[in-house]
């Protein structure tokens, strides 16, 4: 029986099988990490079990951020759609209720998100083309008749630059029907520090950006403590270049900047973590995204312990968001199927906490009734077959993966230096570094894609055509022309000098610094049009320029 180190067995075994058949590529994760062979006891000298690991829903929280995790109780099967205008996209809301979806996320439109209403000349041909047209109460109203805000656990959406609108639009909903805030929960992204180098929906300059959505933050500490008013992005950082673990090291840039924004008001750390989550993204390797998950939640909960002094089981135990990839790609689009499923089982042994899933035809054009159906049921055979929830982090103490835990805490950890070094989430985008970071990553990639050194079935290992089947979901072409006469008449029968009086408030909470989402309520419950609430902070706070670096 043979024995020794791992380096005597590749000398003694695995050099003389590669010298007769050689590897196939070269075997380096898209975060940047060169894969062995075989890992063995030796990656892990300096384990400490208590210390690395601990048991989950406890310090310092790798292997889970609850106690029981999916055992218990599944991670929350979400859905993230939107089309049209509200009336339609309602439709689909309901048959995604009927099939047990436990947390509708709205994908708003791009003029929407922008800050425009459907009538503005900058919304001309994108009304409703990827997210539903949202302009007042009475739009937010439609999209969730018949929806029990109550009886479904989540429902939420991005909105990164409007954060305190759409907040008030989901509370101004819950007062129509008559349901407290305490017995629903919204969960926003509002995060719009990642706008500005991953994605585009910026509007205001980087710092009033950030304030607000802090405003919405210190509101829901008062008013909706259950709720979750914003939650810290990597899946656009890392999907533009940067990688999981640097994109990760941004992102939390992004969160140190909201936390000591709060912290500057005079919140308690113990008050304000816990209404935080955060969206890790690693969509190249399986692997790897299980490791990114199990690294962050204790990257979190040390610095949130060491640095800010935070002590409670909410502040500590990061909740994250998760979207389900596969490296999508438009030839044979059923095979995306596969790709997505693997890469949502990666997310779910990793920890997540509310997972949603792309769909296989949605690099094709808005999803199907019917892929949206696989997309939701991939999740649920996940969660109740298989036994995929049978035990807790049931690939913990595996020697690869707690190596690889390993090096993205440090990778992370190291990123975070770096961002904090170039002056923080507010330097890093406006010496344009993150933008550098991101074209740099992006370039790598599609080298590696050209290259073939990263393999991608029907892309670049047996190619085949593009397959755009004539089937595709299409937005109804009139929906313009009907959203645009909904808010015109909104307009003409609402109580105009009320909208007024509440726009002029939110114009002096802006001026003087004051918290703007109460009078944002306000505005709301008038009837006021999302763009018009956006204009007065255009009109206080200026427009987002770019400079030369970024």
């Amino acid at each position: 029986m043979k024995s020794g180190s791992r380096g005597e067995w590749i000398e003694r075994s695995y050099n003389p099988v590669t010298k007769e058949t050689p590897e196939r590529m070269p075997f380096v994760a898209d975060a940047g990490i060169q894969i062995g062979p075989l890992y063995t006891p030796e990656d892990l000298a300096d384990f400490d079990y208590a210390r690395d690991l601990g048991y989950p829903g406890e310090y310092p929280y790798t292997r889970g951020d609850r106690a029981g995790m999916n055992r218990t109780e599944s991670f929350v099967v979400s859905a993230y759609s939107g089309f049209g205008e509200a009336e339609a996209c309602n439709a689909r809301f309901h048959k995604l209720y009927d099939m047990g979806v436990e947390q509708i996320l709205v994908a708003l439109d791009l003029p929407t998100q922008c800050g425009y209403d459907s009538d503005h000349e900058m919304s001309t041909g994108e009304v409703g083309t990827v997210g539903v047209a949202l302009d007042t109460l009475a739009d937010w109203e439609a999209l969730f008749e018949g929806i029990p805000l109550d009886r479904i656990k989540r429902v939420g959406t991005l909105g990164n630059s409007i954060g305190p609108i759409v907040l008030a639009m989901f509370a101004a909903l819950g007062e129509k029907r008559g349901v407290a805030w305490s017995d629903y929960i919204v969960n926003l992204q509002n995060d719009p520090l990642k706008e500005y180098i991953a994605r585009g929906t910026q509007i205001l300059p980087p710092a009033p950006a950030a304030k607000l959505a802090c405003d919405a933050v210190e509101w829901c500490a008062t008013h909706a403590p259950n709720w979750s008013p914003i939650t810290v992005c990597v899946n656009h950082i890392n999907a533009g270049g940067a990688g999981s673990s640097m994109g990760t090291a941004i992102a939390l840039g992004n969160a140190v900047a909201y936390i000591e924004e709060l912290l500057r008001r005079g919140l308690a750390i113990d008050d304000i973590a816990p209404l935080m989550h955060m969206f890790p993204d690693e969509r190249h390797d399986f692997f790897v995204s299980i490791a990114n998950l199990r690294a962050l939640r204790r990257v979190w909960a040390r610095l949130l312990h060491d640095r800010y002094g935070a002590t409670s089981h909410a502040a500590l135990a990061l909740r994250t968001t998760v979207y389900g990839h596969g490296q999508e790609a438009l030839q044979e689009p059923l095979n995306n199927i596969v790709r997505i499923g693997y890469g949502t089982l990666a997310y779910v042994l990793g920890g997540a906490s509310y997972v949603y899933i792309a769909s296989y035809d949605e690099a094709v054009s808005t999803p199907t009734e019917s892929s949206v159906r696989v997309a939701l049921r991939t999740q649920q055979i996940i969660a109740n077959e298989h036994g995929f929830s049978a035990t807790i982090d049931p690939l913990g103490g595996s020697y690869y993966i707690e190596s690889l835990t390993n090096r993205i805490e440090a990778d992370i950890l190291a990123g975070l230096a770096t961002v904090e070094e170039a002056g923080g989430a507010l330097g890093v985008i406006e010496s344009g570094l993150a933008r550098r970071i991101m074209t740099t990553g992006a370039v790598r990639r599609q080298r590696e894609i050209d290259s073939g050194d990263r393999p991608w079935v029907t892309v670049n290992v047996h190619p085949e055509v593009p397959d755009v089947p004539n089937t595709a979901f299409r937005i109804d072409p009139s929906t313009n022309s009907r959203q645009i006469a909904r808010t015109a008449s909104i307009r003409a029968s609402r109580d105009n000098a009320a909208v007024a009086a509440a726009l002029a408030e939110i114009g002096r909470c802006c001026a003087e610094g004051g918290n703007v989402m109460p009078a944002v309520l306000d505005a709301v419950r008038a009837y006021a049009t999302v763009g018009e609430i956006v204009d007065v902070w255009r009109n206080r706070f200026g427009v987002f320029t770019p400079s030369t670096e970024f």
